[in-house]
């Protein structure tokens, strides 16, 4: 930790003794909003699709029929109890200073992210969308009250809710939303006074708290641009604001430097986590909206950076059946989108400019201009390699042929010191064939509530680089906690010198030895073959394992001792197994079915397709001990028999 870092703390337990103890009047200074942002469309412009989503979403919202993080449904009150994690059924409201809660350990499998999740207001914003779009009185009214609840039962700096500052800044996010798209029919509806107090009750003390408090450090990752951005978009909205917090100029630099630090020059966000690529972007997205509406400009490197940001996840999220790497909680910034399950496919529509009409061009206007457009052409930032396009300082490579879509992970372990969402995915490759997921990346599970599990899933055995067995490197800390950063792998393309194949090889140096990867595309029988080496230093193991993992409604039929046929919705590949390996284990079921017999870890197998979702995957286990002869330890995936 750096002197400068050490002195950041320092400073925050001093403010956190002053503001749990000051008392403030939040009402002294007049909120007068601007006319500048949010710039609303007119409602006879919304989208027929965001209509009808607007009005079933309506309907589900105020029968307390919920989802957590846009697609774990669950049942909540009215008004909703906002410290508790309905999950879990755990109620843990409370008025302690949130200066002495610890919201990494709750009882009783709780999460913080579940009651923060409560309180981002995305369905209270999803309400006011309801009543600006099809004037509906009673989504902005039940809009208002459960705002006024809020603030009762959730006073400044007490409870869970006030336990994070990103937290705070995106319910600026949303109350700036909210207050633009309630405040035109707030005297007809009877509501105007209501309005006017909690903009009093709500604004200054987030302004004041998520300034103060904003993240730094090594913390400073996708959180410190949720904050900035709910920041400016509130002191857009209100200027009086910048007395609580800082001046626009000043909110308008710090942002500019973050945009720069946390996105790579080839696009991707420095913590290796492919959900935080759109969830940060979208913060960025609003905060570049809401400063030149007040006619500040954007410097160019900022925005070409936004650009290649925005270019990055269109290019390496998967076209369909997406999995991510790294952490993924599935947030969003504002549920701009017309479904949570198409949220996706609409996003990258959106920026392709191909959706005339969709919900997020009704609410955001033009995507960023691309030259050359997406699709079209090498991805821009890339180096390219055979049939593989590099992105170099992120590390990712991806590949498109024919009918296979590959993604291998050749990046660094994450951001900063922490590494905070980073896992050791090194040379781990995910596999889609027409479409379909079939190789995945094994999720993220949960923050805090299962901490083994969520170690697992952030393990070099949970991915399908080549693992040696022994200690693992670098060691996890805690769930946002790596001791140190793995070296960056290397790359070069290759040409095999017997058979005249071009292949691209990965080495990724370890404390016990190299661990070396090769891709190879084969000429015939449109395939793939996958090398995999571990050279161990003097006196360490030599062994190492490879576990392919497969999606959730895989199956798998066993053709021969190693050959094995992998079906998934209607779509198949042929596995291929070289003979030097020593074991092969197929597990299906959660029961072994290999070629002997033995108890998997028990966590082996678990896959999660979304957060604090998880759900059991075949998988396959290679086991590799080369001894002193020459050994080859292949996997070949085959769309058909090699001629």
């Amino acid at each position: 930790m750096s002197p400068a870092e050490i002195g950041a703390h320092v400073r925050k337990k001093i403010y956190q003794f002053s503001d749990a103890r000051r008392q403030r009047d939040w009402a002294e200074v007049p909120l007068e909003s601007s006319a500048f942002f949010p710039r609303l469309p007119g409602p006879a412009a919304a989208p027929a699709l965001l209509r009808e989503a607007l009005q079933r979403d309506v309907a589900d919202i105020l029968n307390g029929r919920w989802k957590a993080f846009g697609y774990l449904e669950i049942k909540v009150d009215d008004p909703p109890q906002w410290q508790t994690d309905y999950l879990a059924g755990k109620d843990l409201t409370t008025n302690e200073s949130a200066f002495n809660l610890n919201h990494r350990e709750l009882p009783g499998g709780a999460d913080i992210k579940m009651i923060w999740e409560l309180s981002r207001w995305h369905q209270l914003a999803r309400l006011a969308q309801a009543a600006y779009v099809l004037d509906d009185a009673r989504a902005a009214q039940t809009c208002v009250r459960w705002l006024k609840d809020w603030v009762t039962h959730n006073p400044p700096y007490g409870g869970w809710n006030w336990t994070s500052a990103l937290e705070a800044g995106m319910r600026l996010i949303q109350f700036t939303w909210i207050d633009a798209l309630l405040a035109p029919q707030g005297l007809a509806w009877g509501y105007e006074a209501e309005l006017k107090r909690l903009r009093h009750e709500i604004l200054p003390a987030h302004v004041w708290f998520t300034w103060r408090h904003k993240s730094f450090g090594s913390s400073a990752n996708n959180h410190l641009l949720g904050e900035l951005a709910g920041l400016i978009l509130a002191t857009v909205r209100w200027p009086a604001l910048a007395q609580w917090g800082a001046p626009l100029n000043t909110l308008q630099r710090r942002w500019e430097h973050e945009v720069l630090a946390q996105f790579a020059e080839d696009g991707g966000t420095r913590e290796q986590a492919l959900n935080y690529q759109l969830f940060s972007w979208e913060f960025c997205w609003h905060s570049r909206a809401a400063l030149l509406s007040s006619a500040k400009k954007i410097s160019p490197p900022v925005e070409d950076r936004l650009s290649t940001a925005a270019r990055f996840f269109w290019e390496v999220q998967a076209r369909r059946d997406p999995w991510d790497y790294g952490d993924s909680d599935n947030a969003f910034a504002t549920p701009f989108f017309v479904t949570e399950q198409t949220a996706l496919l609409e996003w990258r529509d959106w920026l392709r400019g191909s959706a005339a009409s969709s919900a997020l061009e009704y609410w955001l206007g033009d995507p960023p201009i691309f030259t050359p457009r997406l699709g079209l052409g090498q991805p821009l930032l890339t180096v390219a390699a055979h049939e593989w396009w590099i992105y170099r300082e992120t590390g990712m490579a991806i590949c498109e042929s024919g009918f296979w879509w590959l993604r291998w992970d050749l990046s660094p372990l994450g951001y900063l010191s922490t590494a905070a969402h980073g896992h050791l995915d090194a040379l781990h490759l995910s596999i889609w064939f027409k479409g379909v997921a079939m190789i995945i990346d094994p999720g993220t599970g949960a923050y805090y509530a299962d901490e083994k599990f969520r170690s697992w899933l952030a393990s070099p055995k949970a991915h399908n680089g080549p693992c040696p067995v022994g200690e693992e490197y670098p060691k996890r800390l805690g769930p946002f906690l790596w001791a140190e950063h793995h070296p960056h792998p290397t790359w070069k393309a290759s040409k095999s010198a017997a058979s005249g194949l071009n292949g691209l090889v990965s080495e990724l140096p370890l404390p016990a030895g190299v661990l070396r990867r090769c891709i190879t595309r084969l000429g015939t029988g449109d395939a793939w073959q996958v090398d995999d080496e571990f050279e161990p230093k003097a006196g360490a193991q030599d062994e190492f394992t490879v576990r392919w993992q497969f999606a959730p409604g895989s199956w798998i039929k066993q053709v021969n001792e190693r050959k094995f046929s992998l079906h998934r919705a209607d779509v198949s590949v042929m596995i291929q197994l070289s003979p030097d390996w020593t074991e092969l284990v197929l597990v299906e079921n959660g029961g072994e079915q290999g070629l002997r017999p033995g108890v998997a870890n028990e966590f082996e197998g678990v896959v999660s397709p979304a957060f604090r979702t998880t759900v059991f995957a075949p998988y396959l286990k290679l086991t590799a001990r080369p001894g002193k002869k020459p050994c080859v330890f292949r996997t070949t995936f085959l769309v058909s028999e090699p001629s």
